[in-house]
C-alpha cells in the first residue's frame, strides 16, 4: 500500500515589507546580500480546512527580521529569511522561509518552505504541519500565500 499523495490547503497570505537590500561582495559561491524586513501583515483565510486557529489569524509581522541571501552564478537567489510577528493578543509567532527564486520564461519562481514557532497554546497548530508557499516580488514588498501540506 503507498501513501496518499500530498495535498495542499491555502491557509493565510503574508506580505513583508522590505527595506534596501545591503551587498556583502561576491564568495565562491555567489553574491551575499541581506535585505532588511521593516514590517507587515500575517492574515489567515476563511478555508473549512485551515485549521480553527489558522482562520480568524491577523498578526503584524515585527521590524528587524531580515533575509540572507545568495544571489547563485545563474542567477537564482536563495532565500533565508527569518522575522517575527505578534498578534492583536500579544501572542509571538516567528517564521523562518529557505527556498529559491529565478527567472523563467514565464516570468520567475519563487516558492519558499516556511515554519513557524509560536509559545502560545492556542496556535500550536502552526508548529505541527508541513507549509510551502508561492512568492510575489512587488514594489517594495513580497507577499506570499501559504499553504499546508496535508
Amino acid at each position: 500500500m503507498s501513501a496518499a499523495v500530498p495535498g495542499l490547503v491555502p491557509v493565510c497570505e503574508v506580505i513583508v515589507e522590505l527595506g534596501e537590500a545591503l551587498d556583502f561582495g561576491r564568495t565562491r559561491d555567489g553574491a551575499r546580500r541581506f535585505t532588511p524586513i521593516l514590517g507587515g501583515e500575517l492574515r489567515g483565510i476563511a478555508d473549512a480546512q485551515a485549521g480553527e486557529a489558522v482562520r480568524g489569524l491577523r498578526a503584524e509581522i515585527l521590524p528587524g527580521g531580515g533575509d540572507r541571501q545568495l544571489v547563485r552564478p545563474d542567477g537564482a537567489v536563495d532565500i533565508d529569511a527569518r522575522y517575527d510577528a505578534r498578534t492583536a493578543a500579544g501572542s509571538p509567532i516567528g517564521l523562518h522561509a529557505t527556498g529559491i527564486r529565478r527567472a523563467t520564461a514565464d516570468g520567475s519562481y519563487f516558492r519558499v518552505a516556511l515554519r513557524f514557532e509560536t509559545s502560545d497554546p492556542a496556535l500550536a497548530e502552526l508548529q505541527d504541519a508541513l507549509y510551502v508557499a508561492d512568492g510575489v516580488r512587488e514594489a517594495g514588498r513580497v507577499r506570499h500565500t501559504v499553504y499546508r501540506a496535508v
